[in-house]
């Protein structure tokens, strides 16, 4: 005879059964025929009769009037306690003691500040596991940092289009060893470099070569663009300070022409109106050239020129070289601290629009002005219109839209998303004074994982950008890191990642 707890039988047979149990006027013998044909044993047979002349009792009994009141109930045990932690420490950015406070006052938990400690330390080492065995077979425009929190870095790398990070540890140098052995570690989880952009480091250039990465190095242009706003922000300063200084002068002069003067001491002025003047017409000159110059060297460093074609590197390094003549022409020494380093980087700085130049110069032989225009403009709008590079031209053309949009998706040159995950970084260092170990693979476990509200990468997290399907959520991750017992969980056998994996664009 078969045991009780049997999983063969289907809910509708059981159902079935039940009700045939239930039957008051089922007949002498029935339950031993109902045995022998389903074979199970009386015992089951009553035990199903019992359990659901109870279920309909309870169903039918007399409710209390009314709307029923919400009531949510969670189980407090030590996976959930362990799971509080975790996410306290690496989620809302808490030191040891908040956490304690927050346990202690909200849920009603004492632990020690070693418990706590301890715990973080276990959980942190899993996510390191879980880190490290993740494959990313995918290819990345990587962009590489290095934040400070005293004198101790903190070696960032992500990629540039998914904004997935791909290492995060902290290091007691960066030289180029232990940059080198970054990328050897990254490009060991399967990761391909496509190029790297950063804002000129010597180790991470020295890294790159180090281990013989045959890509290209790109020079950042956020920073470029950040010193040039400071530059900007200095010369209109120095213009309001220079029209002040001439208003000044002006009403000094109104004083002393009038036929009865105020009373009280006269206006005082540094300069005379002359010389005031001249240095207001100089600062507003130098601002106004250094503004409409600015813009043109910007406009010429862009993919696509003004008149919405793919740029030409020959007209842009001479469009910067002119710019750049011109502001030197200003003797400002403010302008000469930008313009001195931008020459010796130009190359550089040029190179990936020559880059983009190369690659699409078989593709643009022969092809009318007005449909690359077209082309790009549907690149450019992409996200509004909706639309994909088969629906931009007929089915005889699309090798060429499918040509023009794969390049554009590898135009790199910036570093400004390394820079945003360290702002969002800081907060961590300030609060723990430093840079524990076992946090930095909680954070890049919930980075990784977590999903954009905002933004042109809103609604997928980063790995769900990188080209990943299946992902287990943050929820159950959290779960497997805060078991007491060792997680069993591996990385690849939650998530899969597609077989021709599109980068977002």
């Amino acid at each position: 005879m078969a045991n009780d707890h049997l999983t063969n039988l289907s809910l509708s047979t059981r159902f079935e059964l039940a009700s045939r149990m239930l039957d008051p006027d089922r007949g002498w013998g029935m339950v031993s025929e109902l045995s022998r044909e389903k074979g199970v044993s009386r015992k089951f047979l009553y035990a199903i009769q019992d359990k659901a002349e109870a279920a309909i009792l309870k169903a039918l009994e007399a409710q209390k009037a009314g709307r029923k009141a919400n009531t949510n109930q969670i189980e407090v045990d030590e996976q959930f306690v362990n799971r509080a932690i975790a996410i306290l420490m690496s989620v809302i950015a808490g030191s040891i003691r908040p956490v304690k406070w927050v346990l202690d006052l909200l849920l009603g938990i004492q632990r020690s500040t070693g418990y706590i400690s301890q715990k973080a330390q276990n959980i942190g080492a899993a996510a390191l596991e879980y880190t490290q065995n993740l494959r990313l077979p995918i290819s990345v425009l990587a962009e590489a940092d290095e934040i400070f929190q005293g004198q101790q870095p903190c070696l960032t790398l992500v990629d540039g289009r998914s904004f997935l990070v791909l290492s995060l540890s902290a290091q007691e140098h960066r030289d180029k060893t232990t940059w080198g052995c970054v990328l050897l570690d990254v490009q060991s989880q399967g990761v391909h470099f496509v190029d790297v952009a950063s804002d000129g480091a010597l180790g991470i250039q020295a890294g790159v070569r180090e281990v013989s990465l045959a890509i290209p190095l790109r020079p950042d242009l956020f920073h470029l663009l950040r010193e040039a706003h400071r530059v900007g922000h200095r010369l209109e300063n120095r213009a309001y300070r220079a029209i002040e200084m001439a208003e000044r002068a002006r009403k000094a002069q109104q004083e002393q022409n009038q036929p009865k003067r105020r009373k009280g001491a006269p206006l005082k002025v540094k300069l005379a109106l002359p010389e005031a003047e001249a240095q207001e017409v100089q600062a507003l000159q130098h601002l106004d050239a250094w503004q409409w110059l600015l813009r043109e060297i910007r406009q010429a460093l862009e993919p696509i020129d003004d008149q919405g074609q793919i740029a030409s590197s020959q007209r842009a390094r001479q469009t910067i070289l002119t710019a750049l003549e011109l502001l030197v022409s200003l003797n400002n020494a403010t302008i000469r601290e930008f313009t001195n380093p931008l020459i010796e980087k130009l190359d550089e700085l040029l190179a990936p629009i020559e880059w983009l130049e190369k690659a699409l110069a078989l593709w643009r032989e022969g092809l009318a002005p007005e449909t690359e225009k077209l082309i790009l403009w549907a690149w450019q709008n992409q996200k509004m219109l909706e639309i994909s590079p088969e629906q931009v031209l007929p089915a005889p053309d699309q090798d060429t839209t499918c040509a023009f949009w794969n390049a554009l998706s590898l135009f790199h040159r910036s570093s400004s998303l390394a820079e945003s995950l360290h702002r969002w970084l800081r907060p961590y260092w300030q609060v723990h004074r430093g840079m524990p170990k076992w946090l930095l693979p909680l954070l890049q476990l919930v980075w990784n994982q977590h999903v954009f509200q905002r933004g042109k990468r809103q609604g997928k997290s980063p790995l769900e950008w990188a080209g990943f399907e299946n992902l287990p959520t943050l929820s159950s991750l959290f779960d497997e890191l805060s078991n007491v017992h060792k997680p069993t969980l591996i990385a690849n056998d939650f998530f899969q990642v597609q077989e021709s994996v599109t980068l977002f664009p």
